[in-house]
């Protein structure tokens, strides 16, 4: 990530928006990849189409999964069977039913429901709901994937994710956010946990106070970017080969932009 002060020789662009906004814990970690990218999906509101392939609709029935997991677990805990039964209603509606290796999809689909069930055994669920995080350069909005209260009363903030933890996993700035969110609306005391279905991973974040300090330090310089119109591209030969907006880039608007 550049600082904002070597993007002088790119010219700003003067956004201003109808409505009160602000970019989420994702759309930050987008603004950090490249900012151009940025600025078309999140500022004009130009999307992408995803090819749908059996993996991602497996993928989508899974967080829809954890949809239902979030409002069913307010009247108590669900089992295994029942989640098993509503996945089975989103599969067919949704899932890959007539790819070839659908019944190997479902097996897998079914392990990790198993885990995603088990994870939540002793915890009592809160409404999740968004948590704006205020910093030196503007907020930023974590969306946590789940809100619980541990056994001894302690508040856990859980992102939750299909695949395997990776190696580098909590340099992700998406835990830093966490963190944040945890302290400013449940106190230093709450914890921030991840949930790894495909490997069975569930464990409690923690993050040195420099390394913490670093990623905050960061999110800050972003927002004011963010705010102030910097959206300078990234060229990586690779990455902009595949990005949606490959063929209009680098163009920008002629003067001042209004959006929603």
């Amino acid at each position: 990530m550049r600082s904002v002060s070597c993007w002088r020789a790119i010219l700003p662009v003067q956004v201003s928006r109808e409505t009160d906004w602000h970019p989420t814990g994702n759309a930050l970690n987008a603004y950090d990849r490249c900012p151009r990218r940025f600025f078309y999906t999140h500022v004009l509101g130009l999307k992408s189409s995803r090819k749908r392939t059996a993996f991602t609709q497996t993928h989508d029935c899974l967080y829809r999964l954890m949809d239902w997991l979030g409002e069913a677990r307010k009247g108590g805990a669900p089992t295994v069977a029942e989640a098993e039964s509503a996945f089975e209603e989103i599969w067919q509606a949704e899932g890959p039913g007539d790819h070839a290796f659908a019944s190997d999809y479902r097996a897998l689909s079914s392990r990790l429901i198993n885990v995603l069930v088990e994870a939540g055994a002793g915890l009592r669920f809160r409404q999740r709901g968004p948590l704006p995080v205020h910093l030196g350069g503007g907020r930023v909005v974590v969306e946590p994937d789940e809100i619980v209260e541990l056994p001894g009363g302690t508040v856990g903030v859980r992102r939750v994710r299909t695949g395997y933890k990776r190696s580098n996993e909590y340099d992700r700035l998406e835990y830093a956010l966490y963190r944040l969110a945890a302290n400013e609306h449940f106190g230093d005391s709450a914890e921030v946990l991840a949930l790894h279905l495909t490997d069975g991973s569930a464990e409690e974040v923690r993050l040195t106070p420099r390394k913490l300090a670093t990623r905050q330090s960061n999110s800050e310089r972003m927002l004011r970017g963010i705010a102030e119109g910097w959206f300078p591209p990234e060229p990586e030969p690779v990455v902009c080969a595949r990005c949606p907006h490959f063929f209009i880039c680098p163009a920008l608007p002629g003067g001042p932009l209004t959006v929603p």
